[in-house]
C-alpha cells in the first residue's frame, strides 16, 4: 500500500501530466488488465468471478476490485467501458482462451440483425458504482468509448472489410454509421448526466498497424476524421481531456489526432515506434501513455523491468506529457510479480527533482 502522499493515487497528478505539467510524481497507468492472477495478487486475495476482456464488452472486474487495485498500485485512474461491437465471431482454443476469428455482417440484410449494445440504464449503473467507489480515494474515473471504425470492420470481418474499403465501401460505412450514432448517443448521455465527475474522456479505436494507416490515407481521410469529430463533440465543449489508443506506428497517426481533438496517445507501440523521438516531436502537444512492451514484462527479469521503467524516467518525463504503462494490456501471462516490478519502479525513480535516483528509505 502506498506509504507517502506522492505514492498514493491523484487524479491531478495524472492530469497535470496530461497537460505537459511536472506533478510530483511521473503517473502510472494500466487501460486493460485482464489477468485474474494478477488482480488477485495485488489484492491479495481470491476473486469469486472470472476476469473478462472488457474491450470486446465484457465486464473485466467488479468496480470496486479495479478501484481498489488501482489504490494499491497508487495508481490515478480507472477505465469505465461503453462498449459495443457487435456480431464479432470468437473459437475456443485449446487452452480454454476465446480468440476473434471473424465476424457475421456480411450482406445489408445482416444489419437488421445486429447484435444490440447493452442497455443506457446498465452502463450507468455500472458507471454509479465506479464513481461511489473512488470517492475519497483520490482516484479518477474515465469514461471510455469503443468507436466505429475498427467495430464496423470487426463487425463484417477483418479480411472482408479490406476488399469491401474498395467493392462496397458504402456499405462498410453505414455499418460505421449505426454504430457511430448509437455511441454518440451514449457521449452525450454520459456527459449530460456524469460530465462533472469524469475525470477525462477515452476513445478505442484501432486504425493504425505496423506500418501506418489500416488504410489508404487519402480514403481514411474522408471516412474518419469528420465522424470521430462528432463522437467527442460533448466532451471537448466540456473542455475535458481526450485520450485515443490505437495501435501502429504514429507518424501519420498522430497529426490526424491532434487536429481532430485528442490531446493523448496509447499505448506508443514499441515494435512500431521509438518513443524518444515520439515525445521530442510531440512534447508539449501530445501526451504519450505506454510503451513498456509486455514482451520485457513476461518473459523479463525485474531487474530489467526495473532499469527501463528508470531509463523512461529520466528520458520522458522531464517537462510532463508522459504517462508510464504497459505497450498493450496487463493478460494472462505476464507475472505478477514483474507486473508489480514495474508499478513499483515507478514509485522509486519517478519522482520529480530526482528523476532516476532511487529514493533512499530509513
Amino acid at each position: 500500500m502506498p506509504r507517502t502522499d506522492r505514492d498514493k493515487s491523484d487524479i491531478n497528478r495524472l492530469l497535470t501530466a496530461l497537460c505537459h505539467r511536472e506533478p510530483d510524481r511521473l503517473p502510472h497507468l494500466e487501460l486493460w488488465v485482464t489477468s485474474k492472477p494478477v488482480y488477485e495478487y495485488v489484492l491479495g486475495r481470491r476473486l469469486e468471478y472470472d476476469v473478462e476482456d472488457a474491450r470486446v464488452g465484457g465486464i473485466s472486474v467488479a468496480p470496486e476490485d479495479h478501484v481498489e487495485f488501482a489504490e494499491r498500485l497508487g495508481m490515478d485512474a480507472v477505465l469505465c467501458n461503453f462498449s459495443w461491437r457487435p456480431n464479432n465471431i470468437f473459437k475456443k482454443a485449446s487452452d480454454g482462451t476465446e480468440h476473434y476469428v471473424d465476424g457475421s455482417v456480411k450482406t445489408r440484410a445482416d444489419l437488421d440483425n445486429l447484435e444490440p449494445p447493452i442497455p443506457l440504464r446498465g452502463q450507468f449503473r455500472y458507471l454509479e458504482r465506479y464513481l461511489r467507489a473512488a470517492e475519497n480515494t483520490g482516484i479518477g474515473v474515465v469514461a471510455n468509448f469503443t468507436s466505429f471504425f475498427d467495430s464496423a470492420m470487426l463487425a463484417a470481418g477483418v479480411n472482408d472489410s479490406f476488399l469491401l474499403f474498395h467493392d462496397d465501401r458504402p456499405f462498410l460505412e453505414d455499418i460505421m454509421d449505426i454504430i457511430l450514432e448509437h455511441q454518440e448517443k451514449v457521449m452525450n448521455e454520459v456527459c449530460a448526466g456524469f460530465g462533472n465527475q469524469i475525470a477525462f474522456f477515452m476513445v478505442n479505436d484501432d486504425i493504425g498497424y505496423n506500418d501506418g494507416l489500416m488504410i489508404n490515407p487519402d480514403m481514411f481521410m474522408e471516412i474518419f476524421p469528420n465522424r470521430m469529430r462528432r463522437l467527442i463533440a460533448p466532451a471537448r465543449d466540456m473542455g475535458k481531456l481526450l485520450l485515443m489508443h490505437t495501435d501502429g506506428k504514429m507518424d501519420r497517426i498522430m497529426p490526424i489526432l491532434h487536429e481532430v481533438g485528442f490531446n493523448a496517445v496509447h499505448p506508443i507501440e514499441p515494435e512500431s515506434n521509438d518513443i524518444f523521438q515520439v515525445k521530442k516531436q510531440w512534447g508539449g502537444r501530445m501526451a504519450l501513455i505506454g510503451n513498456i512492451p509486455t514482451v520485457l514484462l513476461a518473459y523479463g527479469q525485474k531487474e530489467e523491468i526495473e532499469e527501463r521503467v528508470r531509463e523512461y524516467c529520466v528520458n520522458l518525463a522531464p517537462g510532463g506529457g508522459y504517462v508510464l504503462g504497459s505497450s498493450t494490456s496487463i493478460m494472462d501471462g505476464i507475472p505478477p510479480e514483474n507486473f508489480t516490478a514495474m508499478t513499483e519502479a515507478v514509485h522509486k525513480y519517478g519522482r520529480y527533482g530526482s528523476l532516476g535516483i532511487k529514493e533512499i528509505t530509513v
